[in-house]
This record gives C-alpha cells, sequence and structure tokens, in this order.
C-alpha cells in the first residue's frame, strides 16, 4: 500500500497528503492508472482522521491528479501533468524560473485597471449596481462590444451572432456539449493544446490525433481521417499553434477549408493565443461550418474573464438560449470593464504592448540560440517548440532540477507520435533578465539539438 511520510512538507495535512501524491507522480511512485487504496482504509493506515483523507481527495481531484469512479475506485489520471499547467506554483521559497505556463508577459507600469476603477468610482451610481445580475442593457453591450473586437481582428460579424462567457475553456466544453454525443471521436491536431484533452476526458471524447507538418495540419492527414474515423468535429488553433507556434499559409488554410466543407464537418476554432497573431482566424472564410471561440487571456489579460463564441452556425442560437450556461457566468463588473476597454481602445493597446514584448523576447532567444541550425528556423511567437536530444519528460524533469520549468511533448501528444520537444514560454518570465537567465540555463544543459526529427 502507498504509504506517504506526511511529516515532510509544510501547511495543513490534507494538504501535505495532496504534495505527497503530486511527488509519488512525479517519481513514478505512483503510476497512470495505479488504483488508490480506499480512503477509509488509508486514513487507518496512516492514523489520520478520515475527514482529511476524503479532504485531500477532493483537492487532488481539483487538481486533475485522481479519478474516483463509484464502484471502481480511485486512479490516477493519465493526464496528470496537464493539470501542473493550471496549478498555482504553491513553493514560493524555491527560486525557480517558471517558463512552462502560457501566460501573457506583464507590464511594470500598468496602469489600465487603476485607471477604470477610479473612472468606475467617480461616476455616478459608483459600483455597487455591479452587486446584481448583468442587466439586459449590459448583455447587448457585451456583444456589441465582441463584435466590434472581432471585426478588428479580420472576423467580421455582426453582435447578435456574438455569445459571451466566462473563459475560452469554458466555451470550447459549452459548444462540445451541444455538438458531440458521449463517446464521439474528435479530431485535433496530433500535438494538442491541453485544454480540449482536458474537456474531453470530462465529457468522454475520443480524441484523434491528426498528421502535422512544418505548418501544422496536413490535407492529405485530415481527408484520410475523417473517411477512418467518420468523426463530424475538428478542433484546432491554427494561427500560432499551440505547443508549436506554427501558423498555417494561406495555400494551406484554402486547402483544408475545401476538405472541410467537401466532407461537411463542423470546425471548432481556437484563437486565443492567435489574436496575437495578426492573422484572422481562417473561420471567417466558413461562418456557417464553423465556430470561432477566443477571449482575452493572452492579448488582454488573463484576469479579466471575457471570452466570445462567434459564428453563423445554427449552434450560436442554442447558447443563446442558455443564458445560465453562458452569459450569466460572467460577474457584471468584469463584463463592464471588458466593454469599455474594447470601446477606448485599451485592448488595442495591450495587445499592441504585449505583440512588442513577445517580438523583443523572441529576438533575445534568437540571439541566445544564434549557433542552433533549429532554433534559428523558428518563427516569432510568444512560445517556442525546441527540439532536445533525448527523452523530453527526462529533460523537463532535469531542467527543473537545475531551476528551470518547461513542458515536455507528451503533455499535447494524443496519439502514439511523441517527438523530443519542449514548449518554453517566453512570456512567462517576471522580465527579460530572468527569462534570459532561464534561456542561459536551457542552452547551457547539453540537451539541446540542432537537427529536427524527420516526421518532428
Amino acid at each position: 500500500m502507498w504509504s506517504p511520510d506526511l511529516t515532510l512538507g509544510e501547511g495543513p495535512l490534507y494538504i501535505r497528503l495532496v504534495e505527497a501524491m503530486t511527488t509519488a507522480i512525479k517519481t513514478g511512485e505512483l503510476k497512470v492508472g495505479d488504483k488508490l487504496p480506499a480512503q477509509r482504509q488509508l486514513a487507518w493506515h496512516l492514523e489520520i482522521n478520515l475527514s482529511t483523507v476524503t479532504k485531500a481527495f477532493t483537492e487532488a481531484t481539483k487538481r486533475h491528479l485522481i479519478c474516483g469512479e463509484v464502484g471502481r475506485g480511485t486512479y490516477i489520471l493519465a493526464q496528470s501533468t496537464e493539470a501542473a499547467l493550471f496549478n498555482l506554483k504553491q513553493n514560493t521559497q524555491n527560486q525557480i524560473i517558471d517558463l512552462s505556463t502560457h501566460v501573457p508577459a506583464t507590464r511594470p507600469d500598468d496602469t489600465h485597471l487603476s485607471d477604470t476603477l477610479s473612472t468606475l468610482l467617480s461616476e455616478e451610481h459608483a459600483l455597487e449596481h455591479y452587486l446584481n445580475y448583468l442587466s439586459p442593457q449590459l448583455i447587448q453591450r457585451m456583444r456589441v462590444a465582441s463584435a466590434l473586437w472581432l471585426n478588428s481582428l479580420g472576423f467580421s460579424v455582426t453582435p447578435q451572432n456574438c455569445i459571451n462567457t466566462s473563459c475560452a475553456q469554458s466555451a470550447l466544453q459549452l459548444v462540445l456539449l451541444e455538438c458531440c454525443n458521449s463517446d464521439d471521436t474528435i479530431l485535433v491536431d496530433e500535438l494538442t493544446f491541453p485544454g480540449i484533452k482536458a474537456a474531453a476526458k470530462q465529457l468522454n471524447l475520443k480524441l484523434h490525433g491528426v498528421k502535422m507538418d512544418e505548418q501544422g495540419i496536413t490535407p492529405d492527414a485530415l481527408d484520410l481521417a475523417i473517411r477512418s474515423t467518420n468523426a463530424k468535429v475538428l478542433v484546432s488553433d491554427p494561427n500560432l499553434q499551440n505547443p508549436t507556434g506554427r501558423t498555417l499559409s494561406k495555400q494551406r488554410q484554402k486547402d483544408l477549408i475545401t476538405i472541410i466543407k467537401q466532407h461537411k464537418i463542423l470546425f471548432i476554432e481556437e484563437y486565443v493565443i492567435g489574436a496575437l497573431s495578426e492573422q484572422p482566424p481562417i473561420s471567417n472564410e466558413i461562418k456557417s461550418q464553423s465556430i470561432l471561440i477566443t477571449s482575452f487571456a493572452k492579448a488582454v489579460a488573463p484576469g479579466v474573464r471575457f471570452a466570445i463564441v462567434a459564428s453563423e452556425h445554427s449552434l450560436i442560437n442554442k447558447l443563446a438560449n442558455e443564458p445560465h450556461a453562458t452569459t450569466w457566468q460572467l460577474s457584471p463588473l468584469i463584463a463592464e470593464i471588458a466593454c469599455r476597454w474594447i470601446f477606448d481602445g485599451t485592448v488595442k493597446k495591450r495587445t499592441l504592448w504585449q505583440q512588442a514584448e513577445i517580438h523583443r523576447r523572441f529576438r533575445l532567444f534568437k540571439t541566445l540560440f544564434a549557433n542552433n541550425l533549429y532554433a534559428q528556423n523558428i518563427k516569432v511567437c510568444s512560445h517556442v517548440w525546441l527540439a532536445v536530444n533525448k527523452n523530453a519528460d527526462l529533460v523537463a524533469k532535469e531542467l527543473s532540477d537545475l531551476g528551470v520549468e518547461v513542458v515536455p511533448a507528451s503533455l499535447f501528444a494524443v496519439g502514439r507520435f511523441c517527438p523530443n520537444n519542449i514548449r518554453i514560454s517566453l512570456t512567462a518570465a517576471a522580465s527579460l533578465q530572468t527569462l534570459k537567465i532561464g534561456l542561459e540555463i536551457i542552452l547551457h544543459s547539453g540537451f539541446m539539438t540542432e537537427c529536427s526529427p524527420s516526421n518532428e
């Protein structure tokens, strides 16, 4: 039986049990699919209260470390490492440089929120009415603001074809709930963003990875995947793809659109990082056969929880009739801030600053890796996809021991294809100087390769 030492660590006993579970997963003591002891049995074995174990299991479930099934027990999740990207770093004592979490760069002199709140406080009604539910007027204002922002990004849409919710992940789950049944197969990039993997697990959907090349999904592979799986839905982020940073060429976009139209599948385009790309969503060309999902998370501010689902597909009307699951998930105060920022140009200013900062950090990366041929072929992006010369999971672990957190390819892999690559988030570092230190550790680690695997 698993028997963690709870005398180690700090904090409440249940947190120490969760941290012990996390460590055991990382070290391989607990493996994917391992069944944990029953809560009562573990409590007796560790000589602690049952309520402490129950609380620990609840927290571990929230962190996507474990999953309990009625009648079967509690198991270690196959995707446990995905949750690490979304968990707050618990140990602030260790000076770890986090280049794993995909977050936008922070601006030291940022006063946009303070300025907006000061303006709101100075207005006649102050802030009290934002403690109420969303008003019909604010809901309509959000849709108008959403259409304005999307049009500025190259996606022509009217307010009535926009639905708002709190985040892109929530939007993705809502759309999948409407267009899929349990056990359906969803097509995705063979290396895909963690959010779709998490959503598929929660909704009991099967993911089928579509082969990629140096641009992204290949037309022939998409055609074959549709024919062989009978899938009706494709979920992809073709602009600044996560994790590879690749963007489809104009011709490739046309080729994929032709296949999507030919097979009459639904294309769900995740355009959160894409909002930084200066390239319009490709779903703009097939609005009646696609759904666009975007948010403020990468281009504006992740704390302003504001997402948009937009389309001319009939599914939009279904979502519009479910306000409890969509619009009402938004805080009225956050909704007001988002609308003001779109209307007064703050969103544009923040996006331009973010793009400039990405270019600045990318130049640093290119300078440091000037002698690495593989790195020199990488196109500008907020994250980079680096080839390494040994198992990427081991490299990520060893880099962590050296003081830098990165993400191995296994987090993004859908099928058997899992290249020896790591993803580095250039914007995660608190400053350019911190990023430089982290990149230098990676550069001199001895794990870099100058050559890309032929099928990578």
